[in-house]
């Protein structure tokens, strides 16, 4: 085979926040002989836009609503290659050779299935392993452990993976399950290769969380009891002391990779962290809210959703799970240091609004202000007869708890064409004197000077936040791998 022919597939659901990485990886490959299959799992986020606007001259985009498995199989039976290659959609290529080096290696070797080497990384730091997965020291005997070779740094020759599909009956598993079939049952001949193909991110669909965990070992028992082999889910579980060599035995000099330009449009962030006020854009669309515990346990629960238009500034000790290098800007202070161009000719203010606090307004800015008074209850009851359009120069400030004020501004952003949101909660109160400072010993921890007013209220709030918090962020790991743009 001279002029090989390599199909990378990936598959992807709601993967806005990192697709773009993976896609420009592949066209930046020196060797140009690819296709790139993708399979989108019917997206409800910017992944299939983002998808249409990838640059390689060979691809093939199909939406299906499926499993990563199925999405996988439905990739193979698309693709044209000699060779497949699985790309997740949250890990990237090597290298910009790493193709190229793929090739060299094929030609090199009779084997059916080349195994290379994949690293991982955390939180977008792809210089930084935190892992590195060798295939050279995999021997079939592994199996029975439930160790295989690292999946993303398979080359498998298009004939076997038609042949060998993966099963839809594992969520996690199907890979292990593809190798045990194609190295134990059909003995296809394999060679470990010194080759680092692939970057790839932790909390990935198999160490997402403890769950996770526990999913991953029943099927690969399962797998190795339906293909009639000895399994023994304590052999199994000895797996984690392999994986920990992983972790100090990584290989030092890692290539830089800098995404390429024509593709840094189509970043999304999960965070847009504004550090100073006075660089808030009034001349465009946005909601501007708090990252603090409140908005974070509500992110976690779902309750609160991440969109374009999103901003936040830094609030709380908590915003540290995002980054280290920030500090705390009390809504007070945003109040305090904002600059309101003269073209917003109108403050609107939804929710408690003291005659104090709107006279303080109306001193500070200059403006018109109006005051919206708003139902007590959930946020159903809030819309269930609110029918507002806001004015192209208009501000509009939310005064609700979170997360009911980014609810409300969410059902906003939906019905109107121009917007600007402030969810800005108690701190107008606060900055006028209607209620008693903040002292300076708490000030990272201003939710509990709060307390002292509907004590019983508030005190529940905030444990079911705080509930809410610790099992995304320990459990569910939705505080991990963060993709978060600083405006500066």
């Amino acid at each position: 085979m001279r002029n090989i022919k390599i199909s990378i597939i990936t598959t992807c659901k709601n993967s806005d926040k990192h697709i773009a990485y993976t896609l420009s990886s592949v066209s930046e490959q020196t060797y140009k002989n690819i296709e790139h299959i993708i399979v989108d799992a019917e997206s409800t986020d910017d992944t299939f836009t983002i998808i249409k606007k990838h640059k390689i001259k060979k691809k093939i985009i199909i939406r299906n609503k499926s499993t990563i498995y199925e999405g996988i199989n439905l990739g193979i039976k698309k693709s044209t290659g000699n060779y497949i290659l699985i790309l997740n959609s949250d890990d990237i290529l090597y290298n910009k050779d790493t193709v190229k080096n793929i090739v060299n290696e094929i030609k090199k070797n009779k084997s059916k299935i080349l195994l290379g080497n994949v690293i991982y990384f955390n939180n977008y730091k792809f210089e930084k392993p935190t892992r590195y997965y060798s295939a050279k020291n995999f021997q079939k005997w592994m199996f029975y452990f439930g160790l295989m070779p690292p999946h993303p740094g398979a080359i498998i020759e298009s004939s076997i993976a038609k042949k060998i599909i993966y099963s839809s009956k594992y969520k996690i598993a199907a890979d292990f399950d593809f190798f045990l079939k194609a190295f134990k049952i059909f003995n296809i001949k394999y060679k470990a290769i010194d080759l680092i193909i692939t970057r790839m991110r932790t909390g990935g669909i198999s160490g997402k969380n403890l769950i996770a965990h526990f999913i991953s070992g029943s099927e690969i028992h399962n797998s190795l009891k339906n293909n009639n082999f000895f399994n023994s889910h304590i052999l199994i579980n000895l797996r984690y002391f392999s994986k920990l060599l992983q972790y100090f035995f990584l290989k030092k000099k890692i290539n830089k990779f800098r995404i390429r330009k024509d593709y840094s449009s189509l970043l999304r962030y999960h965070f847009k962290i504004i550090k100073n006020i006075n660089f808030l854009d009034f001349k465009k669309k946005f909601v501007l809210s708090a990252l603090n515990l409140a908005f974070l346990g509500s992110y976690v629960n779902g309750d609160v959703k991440i969109y374009k238009n999103l901003l936040h500034w830094p609030d709380g000790v908590f915003v540290k799970d995002v980054s280290y290098n920030i500090k705390k800007i009390p809504g007070r202070e945003i109040l305090d240091k904002m600059q309101i161009p003269n073209h917003i000719n109108q403050i609107t203010v939804m929710g408690n609004l003291p005659i104090k606090s709107r006279n303080f307004l109306i001193k500070k800015y200059k403006k018109k202000v109006q005051n919206i008074n708003l139902p007590f209850g959930d946020i159903s009851k809030i819309i269930k007869d609110l029918n507002y359009k806001i004015k192209k120069n208009e501000l509009l400030l939310i005064t609700l708890p979170t997360p009911k004020q980014e609810q409300l501004a969410e059902y906003l952003v939906k019905s109107n064409k121009f917007y600007k949101i402030i969810c800005i909660g108690g701190s107008i109160n606060i900055v006028s004197g209607q209620e008693q400072k903040v002292p300076k010993f708490l000030y990272n921890f201003e939710f509990i000077w709060r307390l002292r007013y509907e004590t019983f209220r508030r005190t529940r709030r905030l444990l079911i936040t705080f509930k809410n918090y610790i099992i995304g962020k320990f459990f569910k790991k939705k505080l991990e791998n963060l993709h978060v743009k600083f405006i500066n």
